[in-house]
């Protein structure tokens, strides 16, 4: 089955009445479809031990619950105890990773600082809830920001070569208690986008200053900068051969500029906003 199908499937399914999750459980288990998971319930007594499923009582009564056949129905809270006491529980979700190939995370750095983190995104339709950790420097899990964005620390050493790839890896689950695992591995050195530069015009000269995440010193992390103008004459905007220092043309009206690692051929930075330029 391709890709596409599985994932249409994998949507469909989700339409089905499941328990609900909301978030990732505190304790969970994994179940792969069509195989079995085993429940176990410690407990000091020898008294009949009450299996519910949500709020639906099982008809197992031994401290030991095996779900055969398992599906995406069967997915939800697991608790065992004594009448209304409740001993244990345990979320089973529906582990879908073989179906969803690719690592669906990405990441960028704006420098080589160690003193800052690096920024992944974590994507997949049909799935709402997202975690990331490094587990290179066995970190702990990471939960999004408001814009979707995780911040991920890593303790990678500037000044030396890198040896061992970062290894980003992302849990997802479904409202319908679908999970994925995946993985995404690379070095610093190949995720650097640059912050915005700086620069400023002043009696018509360009100042160009590297942004402030940028590592120093300047001679050892060197930025390629790219300028474009937009001339008053035409209203065309293209690529302008300035540098930094060098007078604007007196036909520019505005100008823009980004940046890049020349030595590794880096991600471009995002432009600046258009800065209007006075003679």
């Amino acid at each position: 089955m391709s890709y596409t199908l599985k994932l249409i499937s994998l949507l469909c399914l989700c339409t089905m009445r499941v328990p609900a999750v909301d978030t990732f459980p505190k304790k969970f288990t994994l179940g792969e479809r069509r195989g079995s998971v085993t429940l176990n319930c410690h407990t000091a007594t020898e008294l009949p031990v009450i299996w519910k499923h949500g709020n639906v009582k099982r008809p197992e009564n031994g401290t030991k619950l095996t779900l055969h056949d398992f599906d995406a129905d069967l997915t939800g809270n697991y608790t065992c105890g004594y009448n209304d006491e409740v001993l244990h529980y345990t979320y089973i979700l529906l582990d879908v990773s073989k179906d969803i190939p690719g690592s669906h995370i990405t990441c960028t750095s704006e420098t080589f600082n160690c003193s800052y983190s690096i920024s992944c995104r974590m994507n997949i339709s049909g799935f709402y809830d997202f975690r990331l950790r490094n587990e290179r420097d066995n970190n702990s899990w990471v939960q999004p920001s408001k814009d979707g964005v995780f911040y991920l620390m890593h303790s990678t050493n500037p000044y030396a070569e890198e040896k061992t790839r970062l290894v980003v890896v992302g849990e997802a689950i479904s409202s319908s208690g679908y999970y994925v695992r995946t993985s995404h591995s690379f070095y610093l050195r190949d995720i650097i986008k640059p912050g915005c530069p700086k620069f400023s015009v002043a009696k018509g000269v360009v100042d160009l200053t590297p942004p402030d995440t940028w590592a120093s010193p300047s001679s050892y992390y060197p930025l390629e900068n790219e300028i474009q103008c937009q001339w008053r004459s035409n209203g065309e905007t293209n690529t302008c051969n300035l540098v930094n220092g060098k007078h604007v043309p007196e036909d520019v009206s505005k100008l823009r500029v980004r940046c890049r690692d020349p030595l590794l051929l880096s991600q471009w930075s995002e432009w600046t906003p258009w800065k209007n330029v006075s003679h």
